[in-house]
């Protein structure tokens, strides 16, 4: 009886798993906002802006994912990415909902430093917690005011406050009772893409490049992927860098398997010819590559991807590369 007992309650438990894991009965919400953040040091105030990916586990539990840029402050010019769990409660017929979210906050911080370097690339985890009210005209369209505190113990801690509007991936059915999800797509296949674009270091100037990449892209299932890729981040009056990276994914694709957003982290391993200390130096440098990518399937064969890549580095040599690109999926 016992162990009857116990195979129920797993198989339940497998169960609320693999549904959370599928995303399958749930809503996904992509917002973009923006507004004013401030910081407790000396109270200096900047601008802000961000957008967030939020997956409902159910209608009052969600999770998120989140880009949060809070602008220029003296000495400090900070981002990064939220992960926050969310509880929202529904009002006027699921017309309102009131959120509260915490989570952690993976921080990229450019500092001022003292001569020769000028400045550093400081990254941290913070504290975020945040509450919402987000409300839905219509199935699909939202707008949303949020206010998001963050606490740091070796960085500063700030307030923004943001408003914007968002879109509903999966929307309410008509009923306005129950989650309606996409069914889970084929996923990516294989892909060769080609980019060119743009690079920034991370500076206090953030002095800039062209760049170019290539990437093959192998899907594993719906929602995890792999990719090697080349990247020439070009020649900026602080680097000149270019090497291999390969990046494990999590996605997701939507309206017929023709949208597919994902998020991908791994090694990065290129040749620099940096400044550092008044003199040009080169070497082999390993750093940590972390992408926000979206691609839009054109034809059967043929697709346009997107790609924000942050390239995570030991010696303050931090920079972004906004790359686009089209793909051949075979």
């Amino acid at each position: 009886m016992a162990v009857g007992g116990r195979r129920q309650r797993a198989s339940r438990a497998f169960a609320i798993i693999l549904s959370v894991a599928s995303g399958a009965a749930c809503a996904q919400e992509f917002s973009a906002l923006a507004g004013g953040s401030r910081f407790n040091g000396p109270s200096e105030s900047s601008y802000a802006w961000g957008f967030s990916y939020l997956q409902s586990l159910d209608a009052y539990n969600s999770l998120s994912y989140s880009w949060l840029n809070e602008g220029h402050f003296p000495g400090h010019h900070r981002d990064g990415f939220a992960l926050q769990y969310w509880r929202r409660a529904w009002f006027f017929d699921r017309k309102l909902a009131l959120g509260a979210g915490i989570g952690g906050y993976f921080f990229f911080d450019t500092t001022a430093a003292d001569a020769p370097r000028r400045y550093s690339d400081v990254h941290g985890i913070a504290l975020i917690y945040s509450v919402s009210a987000t409300y839905y005209p219509n199935p699909r369209w939202f707008y949303q005011l949020s206010v998001n505190r963050t606490y740091s113990r070796n960085s500063i801690n700030t307030t923004t406050a943001l408003a914007g509007i968002g879109y509903r991936l999966d929307a309410l059915p008509a009923t306005h009772t129950s989650f309606d999800g996409t069914r889970p797509g084929p996923g990516s296949g294989d892909e060769l893409t080609v980019y060119y674009g743009r690079t920034e270091v991370n500076s206090l100037s953030s002095p800039g490049s062209w760049a170019r990449g290539v990437e093959y892209r192998h899907g594993f299932g719906p929602y995890v992927d792999a990719t090697v890729s080349w990247l020439d981040e070009g020649k900026t009056v602080l680097t000149r860098r270019n090497g291999a990276a390969v990046q494990a994914w999590l996605g997701r694709s939507f309206f017929g398997n023709t949208l597919r957003l994902a998020v991908g982290a791994g090694p990065y391993v290129a040749v620099d010819t940096y400044r550092a200390s008044g003199t040009t130096q080169t070497g082999d440098k390993v750093s940590i590559l972390v992408t926000m990518s979206a691609s839009y399937q054109m034809t059967r064969h043929w697709l346009v991807r997107a790609s924000w890549n942050r390239v995570l580095t030991g010696y303050d040599k931090d920079s972004d590369i906004y790359l686009a690109g089209v793909g051949y999926r075979f």
